[in-house]
């Protein structure tokens, strides 16, 4: 107890230092702790399930596109993977744009389709109501059932499912603590339909003892996707089984699923980058927390030496530091916490994720209060216990050795202040350099809107061919009334748009090369509707009722990869047409288009085939507009939709946001570089006034001789200042080629990236000079002032 109260009342005496101490470690955790949750989350994402690390996906390579899948076991052959391996196994259906209704509305919603076992191997926990026991029920998640019924109890109500089928919600269930790859509004049974317009994909359980590279190795074996129908299919497919908690990591299987708004991938590279600002800022935190807390016991290197003439043991010594830190870092914390929670709301729309309190939250509190004081007691112990009481008498006064540690310190925290401040100059120029590059085709004035909400899976099966040859004649009247409105310019029916993924094929050239490039089905519309430039020959129109032919155009990127420099000898064969057929001739490519940048910008431009053909249908428009006319245009829409589907709620997105949604997380790690880099150089900054509001003090008599002896305020102020502007000029020297050394190892495989330039590194110096040198000239200014009698009569 007395150990408390003397590390209190030591704290209370030296109450300056204490507040800079405290403010500075506080602001530093705060960011950290904030950072350590967003990387919690996204490291512990789907742990709601039985073992994410023992459920696999499986993973399906067809001709170089990989997604998630389903096992496909036709055939009790050499390659059959027995079902006596598996324990658990349950198919998902994802309906991205779906919907539900009542008497009065429409509700878009995010459908799950699943089977029993789903909720054994992903346990939800059911708030209200009971699981799914019958095909028409259906179970909700909390946001979506206020959303629907409001504040009305949701069980037992009725709702008009997409199929034509009533549902009966029976359960709500909720939000697990876990961040989900998984995200749905509602969950069906896989029973209320026989046919479902998506395909499924599949999360396997093995029974224990199972070796997994055993069936791996079974699904390396390539497989027929049609096996009754090789001789007009030659696709095949392979397979693999990977864990759920690597599948989040795998960005390229969770989009080739088409549901970007149902699946929810991470980025591995941006942790690492959020881990790095999170080690710079906790170092600068401690670093200035050990180095003003010297300060303060350098104030008692009289005391601890007269204690250990007294015979005081190194523990006695080492638990009073450790609890005067201990008391430092619990206020620090709470003041931490008070900050977290005053910027819960920013924090959590620029981390896209609102932050509920889990026992995570507990268990790094207590964490970072048992570490973080032992770790900053380390070094003042030794420097105290293993001293002779004469160095720690003389240590009270003034020692080189200790002005040069303290220098040290800051000269550290200036490296990292220059590196954060650097690196996030450079990440907005990037930034800046993405969103004002032109991708190649036109983005403004055009919208993406979904007009129809047929299921094929509404259709009765006795009259489907009836059904769906009226679903046809309303596409072709919807196509009917877009070619006639005055403020359309261009439109295209296909369900992607320009930036979707799309799917690859594999093409050989007339000297048997064989290259991978995208593929896309198009009309001679869409590259009028987008402005992208035939370079080389033409497309045809298509004119006429029976004209049905389709041709091949490649972009400049696919000539290039083709290794062809003119149209005249480009020609190319699908590699499943060579399999039918080793003697089929090759295809002509009749022109070539501008390439373009259909996805991130620093991916670069990729090799596109297009599939041009006359006219394609499908209930998604991708219409351009005259500019202005927007509003006029979605009134047209909703007039149409009435007209021929019987309702006006029609969903569109702007090509320009679903641009710039590409940009996100360059986006957010360019806020948080800009935003944590302040902090820091606020942290350095305080301890660059705590440092040089005891050594300027501590120079008092000397600037008092000096002035008698006749020095002028140019003087002192040279004297005050070159210590710390050396420290600064060093440490920016130091920083520099270390910052274009971590940007030429983040960019270094950018397609598109902004150059380094001398201008980050002279806007980062100006800054952290102008901040730290403002920060010395008021109390240099304030000790140039001293009347050099008061402080001798002092002395």
């Amino acid at each position: 107890m007395k150990t408390l109260k003397y590390a209190w009342r030591f704290l209370m005496r030296s109450k300056s230092y204490t507040v800079i101490n405290l403010v500075g470690l506080a602001f530093s955790l705060a960011c950290c702790i904030m950072l350590m949750r967003y990387i919690h989350r996204e490291l512990t994402v789907d742990t709601h399930c039985v073992d994410r690390n023992h459920v696999y996906g499986v993973i399906q390579d067809m001709d170089g596109n990989r997604g998630m899948a389903t096992i496909e076991n036709t055939n009790k052959d050499s390659i059959y993977i027995d079902h006596r391996y598996i324990e658990k196994r349950t198919s998902l259906i994802l309906m991205e744009q779906d919907f539900v209704s009542d008497e009065t509305s429409r509700y878009t919603v995010r459908t799950l389709v699943a089977d029993s076992y789903y909720f054994q191997l992903f346990p939800y926990r059911i708030v209200q109501g009971t699981p799914i026991k019958s095909p028409e029920s259906a179970l909700l998640t909390e946001v979506c059932a206020r959303r629907i019924f409001g504040h009305d109890n949701p069980i037992g109500k009725v709702l008009h499912y997409s199929n034509g089928k009533d549902i009966t919600v029976s359960g709500i269930i909720a939000e697990p603590t876990c961040k989900t790859m998984i995200q749905f509004d509602i969950v069906v049974s896989n029973t209320l339909s026989s046919f479902w317009e998506r395909m499924p994909i599949e999360f396997v359980r093995f029974t224990p003892g199972t070796s997994i590279k055993k069936m791996n190795e079974l699904g390396k074996q390539a497989r027929w996707v049609n096996p009754n129908w090789k001789n007009i299919d030659a696709r095949q497919y392979t397979f693999s089984f990977m864990p759920i908690a690597d599948i989040y990591w795998e960005p390229a299987y969770v989009q080739d699923a088409g549901c970007p708004a149902m699946l929810t991938y991470g980025k591995r590279s941006h942790i690492y980058i959020l881990s790095c600002v999170c080690l710079l800022l906790l170092l600068t935190g401690i670093i200035n927390f050990i180095n003003l807390y010297l300060i303060g016991t350098q104030r008692r290197g009289k005391e601890y030496g007269l204690k250990k003439m007294f015979g005081i043991k190194g523990t006695t010594l080492f638990l009073q530091i450790l609890t005067e830190n201990g008391l430092l870092v619990g206020c620090a914390l709470l003041l931490a916490w008070l900050l977290i929670e005053i910027t819960i709301i920013p924090v959590s729309r620029l981390l896209e994720y609102y932050f509920t309190y889990t026992s995570f939250d507990f268990w790094l509190s207590a964490g970072i209060w048992v570490i973080l004081p032992i770790l900053t007691s380390i070094y003042p112990f030794v420097k105290y216990n293993y001293a002779s009481p004469v160095s720690s008498i003389r240590d009270a006064t003034q020692s080189k050795r200790t002005v040069h540690t303290r220098i040290l310190f800051l000269f550290i925290q200036y490296i990292f202040t220059f590196l954060l401040i650097s690196l996030s100059l450079y990440f907005n120029k990037q930034l800046s350099l993405l969103l004002h590059t032109q991708p190649g085709f036109r983005i403004e004035n055009v919208l993406i809107a979904k007009l129809g909400y047929e299921s094929e899976s509404a259709m009765p099966r006795e009259k489907w061919q009836e059904a769906r040859e009226a679903m046809w004649q309303r596409r072709h009247e919807l196509w009917e009334a877009l070619a006639q409105c005055p403020f359309i310019e261009h439109f295209e029916m296909e369900k992607r748009h320009i930036l979707s993924e799309g799917f690859k094929v594999t093409y050989y050239n007339n000297r048997e090369e064989k290259v991978e490039m995208k593929f896309w089905y198009a009309t001679p519309n869409f590259f009028k509707l987008y402005g992208i430039k035939i370079i080389e020959g033409s497309i045809p129109s298509f004119e006429g009722e029976g004209n049905r032919g389709e041709v091949l155009v490649a972009n400049r990127a696919a000539m290039k990869a083709l290794h062809y420099d003119n149209l005249s000898e480009a020609l190319v064969q699908e590699e499943n047409e060579r399999r039918l057929n080793p003697n089929a001739p090759l295809h002509p490519i009749v022109a070539v288009a501008e390439d373009y940048y259909d996805r991130h910008l620093s991916a670069g431009h990729r090799p596109i085939i297009y599939n041009v053909c006359k006219q394609r249908s499908d209930d998604m428009c991708q219409i351009a507009y005259t500019p202005g006319r927007l509003k006029d245009v979605l009134d047209y829409l909703r007039d149409t939709e009435l007209r021929i589907y019987g309702c006006t709620d029609f969903e569109y997105t702007l090509l320009e946001d679903e641009w710039h949604k590409l940009y996100q997380k360059d986006r957010q790690i360019a806020v948080i570089y800009s935003c944590f880099a302040l902090i820091a150089v606020l942290i350095s900054c305080l301890g660059l006034f705590g440092i040089s509001l005891f050594d300027i003090r501590q120079r008092y008599r000397e600037i008092g001789i000096r002035k008698i002896n006749g020095a002028g305020m140019c003087d002192l102020y040279q004297l005050l200042f070159r210590k710390y502007i050396l420290v600064l000029a060093v440490a920016f020297i130091i920083a520099a080629p270390l910052t274009y050394y971590i940007i030429y190892l983040y960019t270094q495989d950018f397609a598109v990236k902004a150059s380094v330039g001398i201008g980050i590194y002279v806007i980062s110096l100006l800054i952290v000079a102008f901040i730290s040198l403002g920060t010395l000239f008021w109390q240099i200014h304030k000790a140039a002032k001293i009347n050099p009698a008061e402080v001798i009569k002092a002395e």
